[in-house]
Parts: structure tokens; C-alpha cells; sequence
């Protein structure tokens, strides 16, 4: 018996672990690989069937709204506005009547590719609460590791409980609305503490599903660069370089960017009109579309939005530079973000909100 399924995108948070990129938009359509984010989970979800999806908006909601509409990649989007930040939880809550007997879960930092057979088969079973989706492979390296026993989930990070190593939660889950219904409606209420935690104490099963493929989770500054440069060196994500060219292994270019006798060094993305002069270099880095490299700027391990210019003789290392912003020339900087008010430093891991 198949089991009636709604996604949803969690894409109502601050996101500030990824300020001053989600300064005024939402994270869900910061560019990854020269596309939105929100893309790459769209028309995931299309390619396993779905024709409709909520989105929950709260910061920046016109950001998400104005960039795709009503209708995206074959799939209707209704939008779940919430007046005051509602949680992980509580958003869910919050666009309860939009929901069908189970939620499909995905957070709006994700790029996911893998089945949902499994959690779907899972579900089936009748018995869980929550099908959590946990990843083990090399983009799980650093993230704090579930625990599980026997294909149920009985440990979060840091509870100290014992069980085998079940991987890193993916933020992909299906949640069962009889669930979400005990989260009091309009209160702030996040899905793993309390949510899950509690169901863990009063022995609500939750299911523990390994899942290969792909996943990247583009939540903080340095996996918002390092997951991209991943993706390119090991040409993993075949979506994001549709109408690329591939110039050498791990290195793409839109066949209308023009390098005036410069080689760029992989894992490379150059969208289109981009522009690099000659004796610059661009090392390890993702261009979007008409960004402009000066004569004699180095530029590595680094991301230009749209229109980004680097003026000449610029020594760039691991910095992110904003649609139409133009860094002067001479300048050098790692580890800032350009904004149109300026470089600002990224917030690192781990520091106050």
C-alpha cells in the first residue's frame, strides 16, 4: 500500500551562518554553482514524481517568490508565509492543511541526490513516527554522526547513547502529520530538539535510512565553497553544467566566456560572458554569468556571483564576491565576502549569531 506523500522546503530561517550572503535574500536562492539552490532540490523532486510542493517563506520571502512564481520544473509551489519564525517544526506545523498523511522534509541548504525508495518503504511499514535520511559518504566528513540499531535511529549527536554509526542526518525526512499535530500550532518548535529527542524518550520509533548518492549541505561559509569545488573536481552534479563545455577534467566554461590566453586551473565553472584577462590567473574557482577577471589578478578557491569584477593585480583567496560587485584593484583578501557595501568577513563556524 503506497502512502500519500507532500513535500516541503524549509526555507523560512535567517540562515546566518551564511551572512552577509542571506543578508537580503533567502538561503534557499544563494547561487550554487551559478544556480539557485532551491533549483537543484526542485527538480530533484520532479524527477521522483511529485507535481506540487510547499515552500515556507519568513526572511527575505520575496527573494524566493520573485525568482520562481507559482509554477517551477513541472512542479506547483504554494507557500507557506509565516508571520514570525516558526522553527523546523513549527513551520511544518504551521502549513499543516497544505500536508498529506506523511511530509517530505528537505531544508533549503540542501543539494540531494538519492533514491527515496527506501524511506518511502519505510514508511509503508506503518510503525515510525519520522524516516530519517543519514549519509556516510565524503561530504559527510566533519558533521556529527546519528546513532542506529537495527534500522531505527537512536541517537542524536551528543547524547551519548551506544549504537552503531548510522551517518550524518541529511536534513531529508519524512514525518508522520500525526506527529507534527502534537507541536502547538504558531509556537516556535525545532524538529530535533524537542521533536525528536522526546520521541526517542517516550519511545516513538524513528527509522534510520542509509542513503548513498549525493548530498551537500551548503550551511556555512567554507562548505558553501568547498562543496562546489567538490562537486566540479569530481563532476557529480551533471544538472549544473547542462550547455557547459568541458574544457579538461573538473574544468567547465559556458562556450561564450572568453579567456584572453589564460588557462584556468581546475576544478573551474565559467558561466556565461564571463571575461578573464590576459596574465590573470583563476585557480579552483566558480565565475557566474558576465563576472570579469583583470590583467594579473589571482583568484582562487573562490566564488563571483553575476557581474562580479576583479579589478586588476587583485590576490583573491577564498572569498565570495556578490552580483555586480567590483573589488579595486590591488586589493588582497581571504576569507571576506564583497558586498555592495563592502568586504565584510564570513562568520565562521561556530561564532555568535
Amino acid at each position: 500500500m503506497s502512502v500519500s506523500i507532500t513535500p516541503m522546503i524549509l526555507a523560512a530561517g535567517h540562515a546566518t551562518r551564511l551572512r552577509p550572503l542571506t543578508d537580503r535574500r533567502a538561503k534557499a536562492v544563494v547561487p550554487f554553482l551559478n544556480r539557485p539552490l532551491l533549483d537543484y532540490t526542485l527538480a530533484w523532486l520532479r524527477r521522483h514524481g511529485f507535481t506540487r510542493v510547499v515552500i515556507n517563506l519568513h526572511h527575505a520571502a520575496a527573494s524566493i517568490r520573485d525568482t520562481y512564481g507559482t509554477r517551477a520544473f513541472g512542479l506547483a509551489l504554494e507557500y507557506s508565509e509565516e508571520p514570525v519564525l516558526l522553527g523546523t517544526a513549527g513551520g511544518p506545523r504551521w502549513a499543516l492543511e497544505r500536508l498529506d498523511e506523511w511530509a517530505l522534509l528537505v531544508n533549503g541548504d540542501v543539494v540531494a541526490r538519492f533514491g527515496l525508495g527506501r524511506l518511502r518503504a519505510a514508511a509503508q511499514e506503518g510503525s515510525y513516527g519520522a524516516v530519517l535520511a543519514l549519509y556516510g559518504g565524503a561530504a559527510a566528513r566533519g558533521y556529527p554522526l546519528c546513532r542506529g540499531d537495527g534500522g531505527r535511529l537512536v541517537g542524536f549527536p551528543g547524547d551519548g547513547v551506544e549504537g552503531t554509526v548510522a551517518g550524518v542526518f541529511t536534513g531529508v525526512h519524512l514525518v508522520r502529520r500525526e506527529l507534527l499535530e502534537t507541536v502547538p500550532a504558531g509556537v516556535f518548535c525545532g524538529i530535533v530538539d524537542p521533536l525528536y529527542r522526546a520521541c526517542l524518550r517516550e519511545g516513538v520509533p524513528l527509522a534510520a535510512v542509509p542513503v548513498g548518492g549525493l548530498w551537500y549541505e551548503a550551511g556555512d561559509p567554507d562548505r558553501y565553497i568547498d562543496h562546489q569545488l567538490d562537486c566540479l573536481a569530481g563532476e557529480r552534479l551533471a544538472f549544473a553544467l547542462r550547455g557547459k563545455r568541458r574544457v579538461m577534467e573538473g574544468g567547465w566554461a559556458d562556450p561564450h566566456a572568453h579567456l584572453e590566453n589564460v588557462r584556468p586551473e581546475p576544478p573551474f565553472l565559467l558561466g556565461a560572458g564571463v571575461r578573464i584577462k590576459h596574465g590573470a590567473r583563476v585557480r579552483a574557482s566558480v565565475l557566474g554569468d558576465r563576472a570579469r577577471v583583470g590583467p594579473g589578478a589571482v583568484v582562487c578557491e573562490s566564488i563571483l556571483w553575476h557581474g562580479a569584477i576583479v579589478g586588476p593585480e587583485c590576490r583573491l583567496r577564498r572569498v565570495v564576491v556578490m552580483d555586480g560587485v567590483r573589488v579595486p584593484g590591488g586589493t588582497v583578501a581571504s576569507g571576506v565576502v564583497f558586498t555592495p557595501e563592502g568586504a565584510r568577513p564570513w562568520r565562521r563556524a561556530g561564532s555568535p549569531a
